[in-house]
């Protein structure tokens, strides 16, 4: 028997080691920023995007060569977007901490020989001892330790999905930024445009003494806010458009293309400010994510006043001493808990359970006045929109019956072109109210954790081949 020992307890530090892991190189090179500054492959992306599994976001099917409305710009950007694969290494890690949670902790196996060497050593053999030793106490434990580490796993993979949720908002108001200054930019190139005839119309009328100097002044002044403005709007095209590229893991330089006939939601039918923070807390991706965090460390908690029961272990041993007596017997050990009782484990847990408690309340509080807030910022918006549509036909009207009096001698120009100006100002004032009005809508759904009613393209985050 004692051969037999000796020979397991080897074989089972060989079979042990045998079962390790293997260290496998991830070189940091040349061609790990290569692959890593590569522009996604949009038919990978196209097939991933048709099947994509989100709490909020729906499949959409793509069609590159037509470009991309908001709401498939969302979705490409949670498939592409750099900054999501790190969030989602953390899976990695948390299936890491769900492994090691599953584990018992190893048996502890020993061997040694006394082997006579000199002195009266007639009769004598050779001493061997054997044990084998495991810790009770971690079975103690072993349940909850499994419950928090895959309360936690949840709690990442709501967090992550939240994250997910924001970059494809972040997407879709790029877009929907762009959008709008695609509709502003030529109102300002016109208003540049009329600003530039009147200055010239106005220096030429100082020449010939119908003017003074005052007006070309000012004249030269409404040309250059015209001129500041289109070119502001032009370099906030291109910083939007440079942005909506990185959202979408897209080099700087890479031509976007929007979908024609894209256009900024308005929202019509939104639901009530009680239906709206109505289950708030059982919607809303992080408030979920951090309910689950909360569960993960009630487990802790509940551990840590476990682990105050005192540690036990216990040893089976076999030996034979150099006379060559046998025995077999056990041995218990209980660690005395005098001193440390586990005391400051208990109460950091305790802190970080309240700790956790208070946060999901306080973000809860805070979802609520959001939406109230946003809903409130939204009604404000439509009024000025409906005043600025009711104005918008008049001035336009205004603006013509000056520019067919000025051709037929009974206006002079520089009326006409006030008057065109004064029309060109408010439409852009009213898609500059319009893309406001996009911007709460989003951050509606943002605070209330659900997509709302778009506009005639259909629900927000469907699209052609998608689900409503």
């Amino acid at each position: 028997m004692a051969r037999h020992l000796a020979l397991t307890v080897p074989g089972l530090a060989v079979m042990a080691i045998l079962g390790c892991a293997t260290y496998h190189p991830l070189p940091l090179d040349r061609q790990a920023e290569r692959r890593a500054l590569a522009p996604p492959d949009m038919r990978a992306v196209t097939v991933e995007a048709a099947k994509i599994r989100h709490p909020l976001l729906e499949p959409v099917h793509l069609d590159p060569a037509q470009g991309l409305t908001p709401d498939q710009a969302a979705v490409v950007a949670v498939l592409t977007n750099p900054q999501l694969r790190v969030a989602r290494d953390q899976r990695g890690l948390v299936r890491a901490q769900v492994i090691q949670a599953g584990l018992l902790p190893n048996p502890v196996a020993s061997y040694s020989q006394d082997i006579p060497t000199g002195g009266s050593d007639r009769g004598k053999v050779t001493g061997y001892d054997t044990r084998l030793g495991f810790d009770l106490t971690s079975l103690l434990t072993y349940s909850l330790r499994r419950e928090a580490a895959g309360a936690q796993a949840q709690a990442v993979d709501l967090d992550i999905a939240w994250q997910e949720w924001q970059v494809a908002q972040a997407a879709r108001m790029a877009a929907f930024h762009v959008l709008a200054l695609r509709e502003e930019l030529p109102l300002a190139r016109s208003a540049e445009r009329e600003a530039r005839r009147t200055l010239a119309a106005t220096a030429s009328a100082v020449r010939t003494g119908a003017v003074s100097g005052v007006e070309e002044a000012a004249a030269s002044s409404s040309w250059q806010r015209a001129r500041d403005g289109l070119l502001l709007l032009e370099q906030e095209e291109g910083r939007q458009g440079r942005a909506l590229n990185a959202l979408l893991g897209l080099p700087p330089g890479e031509p976007l293309v929007l979908r024609a006939g894209a256009s900024l939601p308005d929202w019509p039918n939104l639901p009530s400010q009680e239906v709206l923070i109505e289950n708030l807390g059982e919607r809303r991706l992080d408030l979920l994510a951090l309910k689950k965090g909360y569960e993960s460390q009630d487990d802790r908690l509940r551990i840590a006043i476990r682990s105050q029961f005192p540690d036990i272990g216990i040893d089976l041993s076999h030996a034979r001493d150099t006379d060559n007596v046998v025995t077999t017997g056990y041995g218990v050990a209980i660690q005395l808990p005098l001193f440390d009782r586990g005391q400051g484990r208990v109460a950091y847990a305790s802190a970080t359970r309240r700790q956790l408690y208070d946060d999901f309340a306080a973000r809860l509080f805070a979802a609520r006045a959001d939406v109230a807030q946003i809903l409130a910022d939204l009604a404000t918006v439509r009024e000025r929109l409906k005043t600025a549509h009711a104005a918008l036909p008049s001035l336009k009207a205004v603006a013509e019956a000056y520019e067919k009096a000025a051709q037929s001698g009974a206006a002079d120009l520089v009326a006409a072109q006030a008057a065109r100006a004064a029309y060109l100002s408010r439409a852009m004032a009213l898609v500059r109210l319009r893309a406001e009005q996009a911007d709460l809508g989003l951050a509606l759904e943002v605070a209330s954790g659900c997509y709302l009613p778009g506009d005639a393209m259909g629900p927000a985050g469907a699209s052609e081949g998608g689900t409503p």
